[in-house]
């Protein structure tokens, strides 16, 4: 990544805050929150703003789109709401303790850990990354969030999360970067921002030291999420960035609204606002983040229900309710009459097949869990962290029992219920970072805080925790690479562009291919990426294969099959792939990443293929 892109992250930092600071300015909500915690809630808000006004643009006024210069005055428009109304206070959201500018340091480490890694991996890795730069690009064109994936694919969008494309279409926009590039750089940066939730709670709910611990658990010490990127597990990362920071501002709206007389309106929107575009940018982490929100909601009932005022709870608990459903509603009506048409009429698995399928998705061998969760001493603490916190009955005990009810989503499947086939375990374990250092933070923080311990311990063992922590883990967080997961290299972009200017732009190319699961086939070197490079259709398509129709899915599933046989030399296999539209095979600068692949020396032996382009270890076959 070229240093004089560096520029990009404080426009994303602008982009995200001004929103954010409008919102706050305008509601008067900002006086709320003190100090950093007000504008941790505004960059969350600003992170919420893009999803939100993009699927209501859409859903409420189809004909609009929108573009760089739109989305300038908007933000100019944002610039001019808190000007006029913070134009008394402005002076006093600067004022931070010094304890807070350490705080800013570790979430700007952990930024340039994030960043760091950019520099020797410019194009997104492994399978997702593809359709989202795919839809960040359809995003940027059309000037709104696509209903399909066409012209690259025949594929229906309704059950897919696309809240992450208004980010990374609106940075594209404002950049003048490539789609990849702007997919990259919003994804680090929420990312990088991982422990801000973390802080944001335990700030607010147990301390200072506990929540700049948990800062440092979330953003350095666990593998993830910094492994995301090796896995371009992006839409995922931009829900739990703004997780925790829903569920402080839901927390604080309900706790409101039992302790005073009036109902906290102003609130309880914000919280439904927050809370709605986590499902927007993310199905699945909504369905998580909602065993949270029953979990706090329960205690809170009790806790109401002492104090004689139930009422009160109930009543803010439907207005949230209806808030927050009304800020979902544009994706999720269109995603429930998706899935209710579609269970039963996909290809189905039966006997041997299904449970093949099964095994790969939702099997986990107990041994790979340090490496999903975190590392094994790590754990160590976390459980023992965990039981004092259950002793002490701390405000961080939902976040244990989050991580208790949490893993009985993984293992639903066996119900033999389709409503309850959420996500296999893995998905799971891998967002366990969060109740993970909001318990490590809230007992280390409590320990530390002690009156009995002299304060000069106090202070020195904590910064001592902190700064052993970042030294030693932020290394890692930069430079883990699975290099196994990386497809595309230059020489594979040099190639692409020459297929541009030299291929028809009907072509179709069969690329090698890798079948995860029996029924899902995807690309496995740089040829994958053909359809964003060349803008040429490839034999495996994307990984959201699955949301088109049974006839595409097995036209895909056949290409695919026809390919795995060229693998080892049955000739037969190019007549089928012939006769399925092929017209040119594809071989990468890098070998197939799961070994064996397709065989350039064989393939130069069949006399129906020609070769075409062979440059910087790319070969192009064209079929008689």
């Amino acid at each position: 990544m070229a240093i004089s892109e560096w520029w990009v992250c404080p426009l994303i930092l602008g982009m995200l805050l001004l929103p954010g600071w409008a919102i706050l300015a305008f509601s008067g909500l900002w006086r709320r929150w003190d100090g950093l915690q007000c504008w941790l809630v505004a960059l969350g808000l600003g992170i919420a703003f893009y999803p939100i006004l993009f699927y209501f643009a859409r859903w409420v006024v189809p004909f609009l789109t929108f573009g760089p210069y739109k989305l300038l005055a908007l933000l100019a428009v944002c610039v001019g709401v808190i000007t006029w109304n913070l134009r008394h206070e402005w002076r006093s959201r600067f004022d931070f303790a010094p304890s807070e500018w350490l705080a800013l340091g570790i979430v700007g480490a952990t930024l340039l850990t994030r960043f760091w890694i950019l520099r020797a991996h410019p194009y997104p890795a492994w399978t997702d990354s593809l359709h989202h730069t795919l839809l960040t690009q359809l995003t940027a064109i059309k000037g709104q969030l696509p209903l399909t994936l066409e012209p690259y694919s025949p594929v229906s969008l309704d059950q897919y999360h696309q809240g992450l494309y208004s980010l990374t279409a609106s940075l594209q926009w404002l950049a003048r970067i490539p789609a990849h590039t702007a997919l990259l750089w919003m994804a680090q940066f929420l990312n990088g921002i991982c422990g801000v939730g973390v802080y944001l709670l335990l700030d607010r709910y147990a301390g200072r030291r506990a929540a700049l611990i948990g800062a440092v658990v979330a953003g350095l010490l666990t593998q993830h999420p910094a492994l995301y990127f090796n896995w371009g597990r992006f839409t995922q990362v931009a829900a739990q960035a703004i997780m925790l920071i829903a569920w402080a501002v839901t927390v604080d709206a309900l706790e409101c609204a039992v302790k005073d007389d009036i109902l906290p309106f102003r609130e309880l929107l914000l919280a439904a606002f927050l809370s709605g575009s986590v499902f927007l940018l993310h199905f699945r982490a909504a369905i998580f983040y909602g065993v949270l929100v029953a979990i706090g909601c329960l205690r809170l009932g009790f806790w109401a229900l002492r104090i004689h005022r139930i009422k009160s709870w109930g009543l803010a608990l439907g207005v949230l309710g209806i808030l927050t459903l009304l800020v979902v509603s544009p994706a999720l009506w269109r995603a429930l009459m998706w899935r209710i048409t579609r269970i039963g009429s996909a290809t189905t698995l039966h006997g041997i097949e299904r449970q093949a399928v099964e095994e790969a998705y939702y099997g986990l061998t107990w041994s790979i869990v340090p490496y999903l969760v975190a590392p094994r001493w790590l754990m160590g603490i976390a459980v023992v962290c965990a039981l004092v916190v259950i002793l002490r009955r701390s405000r961080t005990l939902d976040q244990v029992l989050w991580a208790v009810l949490l893993p009985l989503l993984g293992v639903a499947y066996q119900l033999k219920i389709s409503w309850l086939r959420v996500t296999n375990l893995s998905g799971i374990l891998i967002m366990f970072y969060l109740p993970l250092a909001a318990v490590v933070g809230d007992t280390i923080g409590w320990f530390l805080d002690h009156p009995r311990l002299p304060r000069i311990l106090r202070n020195a063992g904590f910064l001592l925790l902190v700064s052993l922590f970042c030294l030693n883990e932020a290394y890692a967080r930069a430079t883990t690479v699975e290099s196994f997961r990386y497809f595309l290299a230059q020489e594979d972009v040099i190639a692409m562009a020459w297929i541009r200017e030299n291929v028809p732009t009907d072509a179709m190319f069969a690329i090698n291919t890798y079948f995860w699961l029996p029924h899902a086939p995807h690309g496995a070197d740089g040829g994958y990426w053909l359809p964003y490079f060349a803008e040429r259709q490839t034999t495996a398509g994307t990984m959201l294969n699955n949301l088109g129709s049974a006839a595409y899915q097995e036209m895909i599933i056949y290409r695919s099959q026809q390919v795995k046989r060229l693998e080892f030399g049955d000739a037969a296999a190019l007549h089928d792939l012939r006769a399925a539209g092929v017209t040119h095979i594809y071989l990468g600068a890098r070998p197939h990443f799961a070994g064996g692949g397709l065989s350039r020396a064989v393939l130069l032996q069949m006399n129906a293929l020609t070769l075409i382009y062979d440059q910087g270890g790319v070969a192009i076959f064209a079929l008689q």
